[in-house]
């Protein structure tokens, strides 16, 4: 029973996952290899990176 539910979160966030990248406009089939090999955990890493990729955006911005 727990192998099935496990199953169906991993599928869950393998679609999530998916959805997320393709609206940043990323490359769905790498994330979505990170989210069948990390789990719900692809997930949480998705916004990292893009938090990241904020931050460094803001840094290299020119200053007026």
């Amino acid at each position: 029973m727990g192998s099935i539910i496990l199953f169906f979160v991993f599928l869950a966030s393998v679609f999530l996952v998916d959805y997320l990248a393709r609206e940043r406009g990323w490359k769905r089939s790498r994330w979505t290899a990170a989210a069948v090999v990390l789990g719900p955990l692809a997930i949480p890493l998705i916004y990292l990176v893009d938090a990241a990729h904020a931050v460094r955006k803001m840094i290299s911005a020119p200053r007026p």
